[in-house]
């Protein structure tokens, strides 16, 4: 398959930078987990756990992928999902599946921001549960899931953020809109933006297909649509004969400073009418605000272009090699998620398997699979942590695909993978000056053994090249006039990484160079 990569991006110091800057990491925790449930009755049981010790914690972000699937015998079941800490609980996600002429498998995504609203210090254990809407001893089904908590805001960091929530709502418009919005979220200086809805999804028409798709606003008024954040399903039954869970990942990179709000809008392709139901929605700015340090969360996407497989064996839909910041940390953490709509062309696929592939770094791998009728359109969801990743080393993490039938085709498109690491960059922040100057600049190759070269395309003023050790020690000091190439002899440097920091009228950047 073609190998696609993340865009990958390292942007700049803001003025004034130090080198000084205090390593920060989000406090964070996965687990995976498989449980069945038992008994005549509904009742909410857990899957799996896992547990967060918070010191002045203020609000935690827990997100979970589940793969459902009738246990067995004859059966069809509504089943439903949520997270809960013990006391607060996050939407219900509810999603249909079936055992009769042939063995159905479900994917279900689900979010939420526990919000404490004052600093709490101590564990807290985050569980996601599920249970079922009707009564039976045949009227049971299997969850294997995968759970990560990653506190947001706490005494150490705090990452602005929003969410907004919805039971239920239905339309009938063929133009998008509002299922769920965020409150308004204030960005201090530019920054990426980490965006998660996730709902389920019906119709009371016999059949109906739906889009949904992350858009966002200056005055919670106008909105548009963000690119690459759009997914459509098929519903092939009425009301709980034909729900299913979706979801819809995506990440804004160097969004300028000002308020926003985001929200999931929804309408209708073919049919009369869909309903979203338990639908959240929930906005994390990766940078940290200017009271509690000013800290940036190095982040990565890509939206590859859509693949086909009939092979059982995994492929290779993107692919590529992550590096960790330099912040003398040996343990860096890395949180990927991924959402894709997958189709089956030549007949039913049985079943469309989705993982992760990390090579470099310490991971639990995880397997998702649905079953794709043919003609169908559905969505999926899928979250990994990876850790173990030392300063400036670098991963390799892919998203690969298979039809484990391996007769009929599994079409993967629509999708989005994201990561962020949750240990900050003490020598990188986001500006929009600076991208504009880091547009104009270019040093090459990199890594090199003996020489750089500077391509300067900047119009008006000089600029001056700093070179730094990752301690701060200034090495060299180089002035370049506009519109001018030069070339700098590294010739006895020492081996290692080194930050090159620019000034042009005012405006810092800065790159990392690696000499060999």
């Amino acid at each position: 398959m073609k190998k696609n990569t993340f865009i990958i991006t390292f942007l700049c110091f803001f003025l004034n930078i130090t080198f000084s800057n205090a390593q920060k990491s989000l406090t964070a925790s996965s687990a995976q987990g498989t449980a069945t449930t038992t008994g005549n009755g509904v009742n909410w049981t857990p899957i799996v756990t896992t547990s967060l010790n918070l010191t002045a914690g203020v609000k935690v972000l827990v997100e979970a992928t589940v793969e459902v699937q009738v246990t067995s015998g004859n059966s069809d079941i509504n089943t439903q999902f949520r997270l809960t800490d013990g006391t607060n609980y996050s939407q219900t996600i509810s999603r249909y599946v079936a055992t009769k002429t042939y063995t159905d498998k479900g994917i279900v995504a689900i979010s939420f921001i526990f919000n404490y609203n004052t600093a709490f210090s101590g564990s807290k254990t985050f569980t996601l549960e599920h249970t079922k809407t009707s009564n039976g001893a045949n009227k049971q089904f299997t969850s294997k899931a995968v759970i990560a908590a990653i506190e947001i805001t706490s005494s150490n960091v705090s990452l602005p953020n929003g969410q907004g929530t919805t039971v239920s709502i239905g339309t009938s418009s063929t133009s998008y809109v509002d299922a769920a919005t965020t409150n308004m979220i204030t960005l201090e200086k530019p920054a990426d933006i980490y965006i998660v809805s996730t709902f389920s999804t019906s119709t009371t028409n016999a059949s109906a297909t739906g889009a949904w798709s992350l858009r966002e606003s200056t005055d919670n008024v106008n909105f548009v649509d963000i690119t690459n954040a759009e997914i459509t399903r098929s519903i092939i039954a009425a009301n709980d004969n034909g729900i299913g869970a979706a979801t819809i990942v995506t990440l804004i990179k160097n969004k300028p400073a000002g308020n926003y709000y985001f929200r999931l809008g929804h309408k209708v392709n073919v049919g009369t009418n869909i309903t979203t139901s338990g639908a959240t929605i929930s906005a994390l700015v990766l940078r940290g605000t200017v009271a509690s340090g000013d800290d940036l969360f190095p982040s990565y996407t890509d939206s590859p272009i859509a693949a086909s497989t009939t092979s059982n064996t995994f492929a290779t839909i993107n692919s590529t090699a992550i590096t960790a910041p330099t912040n003398t940390l040996t343990d860096n953490n890395f949180f990927m998620h991924t959402n894709f709509n997958m189709g089956a062309t030549g007949g039913n696929v049985v079943y469309a398997s989705y993982t992760f592939g990390i090579t470099g770094a310490t991971f639990s791998s995880f397997e998702i699979q649905r079953y794709v009728l043919n003609g169908t359109t559905g969505s999926g969801g899928l979250i990994g942590m990876v850790s173990g990743i030392n300063q400036g080393d670098s991963f390799t993490a892919s998203f690969l695909h298979r039809n484990s039938g391996g007769v009929t085709t599994l079409n993967t498109s629509s999708i989005n993978t994201i990561g962020f690491f949750l240990n900050n960059d003490p020598n990188s922040t986001l500006s929009i000056e600076e991208d504009i100057l880091n547009t104009n600049i270019s040093i090459y190759p990199n890594p090199s053994k003996e020489q750089f070269f500077i391509n300067n395309n900047v119009t008006s003023g000089y600029i001056s090249f700093k070179f730094y050790t990752v301690t701060g020690q200034l090495v060299h000091t180089l002035n370049v006039l506009p519109k001018t190439n030069t070339k700098l002899d590294v010739t006895g440097w020492t081996p290692g990484i080194y930050i090159v920091k620019a000034n042009n009228n005012g405006i810092n950047i800065a790159r990392k160079l690696i000499i060999e």
